[in-house]
């Protein structure tokens, strides 16, 4: 017998409002527990080899703690030493910087706003030297290679950002992922440490086709037009995973990699920018509001992944089509969408 919120019932009349929602959370529980049978696999494979501009998208990706080879490896630096992002109204044409790697240290930068493209080899770049600037998520400047006056002549006129510059890691290197305080989740390795690249806040971002089918369907029906996965900025995008259970996950396997499930990903005003016309508006910040908003005011999509301590085999790799292992679930977290989905009834 089904039990919604607020129904009389002859077997238990004196149940109050919230034991009713304990119930039915309780039973939605179990019952996504028993449905959950088909394949889990990687749906789309993306790298964004200069912070904050175009995805790169792959077939097969080489996983390394920090991250996959060829992620957030650089960034543009205004004239100040400071990272530039599209948040910034006058920096959105970042979003039309396209790049492409070639071996190991060739980059070949695109943009519709320049005629010619660049190619720039990291190691031979000329006048390239080391320059402290900063990083978003970061306590502290961070020493970062400045690849020189060429590349950034060319930037400028691909951005219209006055005085930037390309800067980015070398060999020597080292940044810890950074705990969002409003989420409040600790970074579940032994040490509570966790390496990363240019990234906001972790190595990875795992997304799921699903919960951005069920977002764009609330965004339809509010007459707000659909969004595309690109908003988002993910690494790995999941299907066949339910409406918005990556919330509830805590350990998974994607081939022979184990990776920990870490925190929420709380969204920003880059998801309001239209990657294409870079037109600016509400949503789908607004929509998210309306149902994913949490008590701390994180409006959360997609989660962190950390890679467990020796879960990455030598060698391995990760392709679309592979088969992703739910191996422990956080039980808090996935109580929590149960009850997410009682609101929903």
């Amino acid at each position: 017998m089904a039990i919604k919120a607020g129904a009389s019932s002859p077997v238990i009349p004196a149940l109050t409002a919230a034991a009713i929602v304990t119930l039915t959370s309780y039973y939605i529980y179990k019952r996504i527990k028993r449905s959950v049978t088909g394949a889990i696999t990687v749906s789309e494979l993306a790298i964004y080899p200069i912070k904050s501009c175009r995805e790169l998208t792959i077939d097969t990706a080489t996983p390394t703690p920090r991250g996959f080879e060829g992620d957030r490896i650089a960034q543009l630096t205004d004239a100040s030493g400071r990272c530039c992002t599209p948040r910034d109204t006058d920096k959105t044409r970042l979003f039309h910087i396209a790049v492409e790697i070639w071996g190991d240290d060739v980059l070949l930068f695109k943009s519709p706003h320049v005629d010619e493209s660049y190619e720039l080899n990291v190691r031979t770049a000329k006048g390239a030297t080391p320059r402290r600037v900063e990083v978003p998520e970061s306590p502290d400047k961070i020493t970062l290679q400045d690849y020189g006056d060429d590349v950034a002549e060319w930037f400028v006129k691909a951005t219209s950002i006055p005085g930037c510059r390309l800067t980015g890691i070398g060999s020597d290197f080292v940044r810890s992922s950074r705990i969002n305080a409003a989420q409040g989740e600790a970074i579940p390795t032994e040490d509570g440490t966790a390496p990363v690249s240019l990234a906001d806040e972790a190595p990875y971002l795992l997304t799921n086709l699903a919960s951005l089918a069920d977002l764009n369907n609330r965004l339809l029906a509010r007459g707000k037009p659909s969004i595309d996965m690109r908003r988002f900025r993910p690494n790995i995008v999941v299907g066949g995973l339910k409406a918005w259970e990556e919330d509830s996950l805590k350990r998974i396997r994607i081939k022979n990699v184990e990776f920990w499930v870490w925190q929420r990903c709380g969204r920003c005003a880059m998801t309001t920018i239209d990657r294409d016309t870079l037109d600016r508006g509400p949503e789908p910040l607004a929509t998210l509001s309306t149902f994913r908003e949490r008590a701390n005011g994180m409006r959360n999509f997609g989660v962190h992944l950390i890679p467990v301590e020796g879960g990455i085999p030598d060698g391995a790799t990760i392709t679309v089509d592979d088969e992703v292992e739910i191996l422990e679930y956080d039980e808090d977290r996935r109580k929590e969408w149960a009850e997410l989905l009682v609101e929903e009834l």
